[in-house]
């Protein structure tokens, strides 16, 4: 410890002429350590990561059922409704979607197969994913379950952004986007949830929690898709969905889709700040969104705020 670092009465003794070096040399011994602590949880994170001992999240088995039975191009809705009706908590909830403005018949619908019949079997598999995806966003730990609320907030308000430009493009299913923009900061889960039992977790800041992420955040999150063998396009997603200034040619993706519509999740925040102007992207050049300009965003959102409450509401059935 530096000498005089002690507090001192400044009415009843002069300051130290050392003390403020002192102060300095602690702080610079804090910031060394904390940028120690932050590299080393890189290291370990990425050498796991690379050796695949990364524990990583895995589907509820109805989820993967489903998917198995859509890739074996069972078309059959007797045969889904089955496996579906082992979790009735998903169940219940493609009944009410299968029954909500946006889907809605002439009459409601009471059974789990009258609501595959309504919304189509790919449509099923994607809601179907979308409710099954909520449960990964959660923690015993308070300071990681704070973190995994934020996500899914963000998650949920990027999927239904992306659901109602899809709308408005006509070029990638509503549905189909909504899960995009559901799984694009998926990895940001296996970290956090690898954060919780690393030993210096508590003594981790924000910041270098923030940094941890955002350096392995795409990398993870395109391995669990591959993992959960989702299509190619959507660990794309996964992994460069903040790589703002991507150009992958001259048609839109579900990743274009994606960016721009973090960038409306953005309007009105101090996010917005932070990222490029929306008219210099090359995904907003791809995508035909009509008069919409990043001047009329808002205007956009205020117009949308119905849409996108029904687009949050499927999300969160």
């Amino acid at each position: 410890m530096c000498p005089n670092s002690q507090k001192s009465n400044p009415a009843q003794t002069p300051a130290h002429p050392l003390d403020n070096e002192c102060q300095r040399q602690d702080r610079r011994r804090t910031t060394d350590d904390q940028v120690e602590i932050e590299s080393l949880l890189s290291f370990d994170l990425y050498n796991d990561l690379r050796l695949e001992k990364l524990d990583l999240p895995t589907l509820p088995e109805v989820a993967v059922r489903i998917g198995r039975a859509v890739k074996d191009d069972t078309r059959d809705a007797a045969r889904i409704a089955e496996i579906i009706q082992t979790d009735p908590v998903i169940t219940a909830k493609l009944i009410r979607v299968a029954n909500s403005a946006y889907y809605g018949g002439l009459k409601p619908l009471d059974s789990c197969e009258g609501a595959i019949v309504r919304l189509g079997i790919d449509t099923t598999h994607n809601l179907v994913l979308t409710f099954a995806l909520q449960d990964l966003f959660n923690s015993k730990s308070v300071d990681v379950k704070k973190r995994m609320r934020q996500l899914w907030k963000h998650s949920t308000r990027v999927a239904a952004l992306c659901f109602v430009l899809a709308k408005k493009t006509r070029c990638f299913p509503p549905d189909q986007a909504l899960l995009a923009g559901l799984i694009h900061d998926i990895g940001e889960i296996a970290i956090l949830t690898y954060l919780e039992k690393y030993t210096a977790f508590t003594s981790l800041q924000e910041e270098q929690i923030d940094a941890v992420i955002t350096a392995l955040r795409g990398q993870v999150g395109g391995m669990i898709l591959r993992y959960w063998d989702f299509p190619p396009e959507f660990a794309t997603v996964a992994v460069n969905a903040e790589d703002w200034h991507r150009d992958s040619g001259p048609d839109a993706e579900y990743c274009d889709l994606v960016i721009i519509a973090q960038l409306h999740s953005f309007v009105g925040t101090p996010l917005l700040a932070s990222v490029p102007p929306m008219n210099e992207l090359s995904a907003f050049k791809k995508l035909p969104l009509g008069d919409l300009t990043p001047q009329n965003s808002l205007k956009l959102l205020d117009e949308a705020k119905e849409q996108i409450r029904t687009a949050e509401s499927l999300v969160v059935a």
